[in-house]
């Protein structure tokens, strides 16, 4: 491709490994993706979204109300420091402003977006991700938390893992997510919950105890505020759709 472009897709669910020459972010603006990228399984929601580097093979799956920014980029684009990182750790912490921006135009009805919203939108997009990028710093730990959410991570944790003071990591989380450390955890945890939802057989107590919550009903309190239903509705409805 020679100029980068935004699409507004939704995804069916079932899909065949992709592969494609141009670089590409999985931005979800509904719902919740399950994505695997090179072999690696990920969930995609509001708070994390993907990239995908040129050539990487690439599937997913989603229920029909599930909405996505699909933003595909020439590869020449980015810096090698830049590619390299991000295909080091293609899931990603999404920051405030990409999150705003996702749902910005990823609500029109349009599902190619115009090229003047590209032109306006991109550039910050760019930046969110590079070095300068406000969760740039972040975004280690952050995927330690997701490949480990049931463990303890308080603050002093997360602060030691960035390397700055309890405050100070308050004030990057803040800064970059719009969340606190906590509740940026609090979502990787429910995230997690819900693909063992999903994917496992385990009670639901099992699953909200190795999620890290203190009982069952805290994990039913939290996926109700957030997502309109208890644990046994969310499986119930989800594995339905498979």
């Amino acid at each position: 491709m020679s100029s980068p472009a935004f699409n507004v897709r939704r995804y069916g669910r079932d899909s065949s490994v992709d592969r494609h020459a141009f670089a590409q972010w999985v931005l979800p603006v509904r719902g919740e993706l399950a994505f695997e990228l090179e072999g690696r399984g990920a969930r995609l929601d509001l708070l994390q979204g993907a990239f995908v580097a040129p050539l990487a093979g690439h599937a997913q799956a989603a229920d029909d109300n599930d909405r996505f920014l699909i933003v595909d980029c020439p590869a020449d684009m980015f810096d090698d420091d830049t590619l390299e990182r991000l295909q080091r750790q293609p899931v990603l912490a999404l920051p405030a402003q990409v999150r705003r921006m996702a749902q910005r135009v990823g609500t029109v009805p349009d599902e190619c977006v115009e090229a003047d919203v590209v032109a306006l939108e991109l550039p910050a997009l760019l930046e969110a991700f590079s070095l300068a990028g406000s969760a740039t710093r972040l975004q280690a730990v952050c995927a330690r938390i997701e490949a480990a959410p049931g463990q303890a991570w308080p603050v002093e944790r997360i602060a030691n893992e960035v390397g700055v003071s309890t405050s100070r990591v308050h004030a990057l989380f803040q800064r970059a997510f719009g969340l606190s450390p906590q509740g940026w955890l609090s979502g990787s945890r429910l995230r997690w919950a819900r693909g063992r939802l999903v994917d496992s057989d385990a009670p639901i107590a099992s699953i909200a105890q190795h999620a890290g919550s203190s009982e069952q009903s805290a994990l039913t309190r939290a996926l109700r505020r957030e997502w309109g239903m208890t644990p046994a509705d969310y499986r119930r409805r989800h594995r339905s759709a498979q």
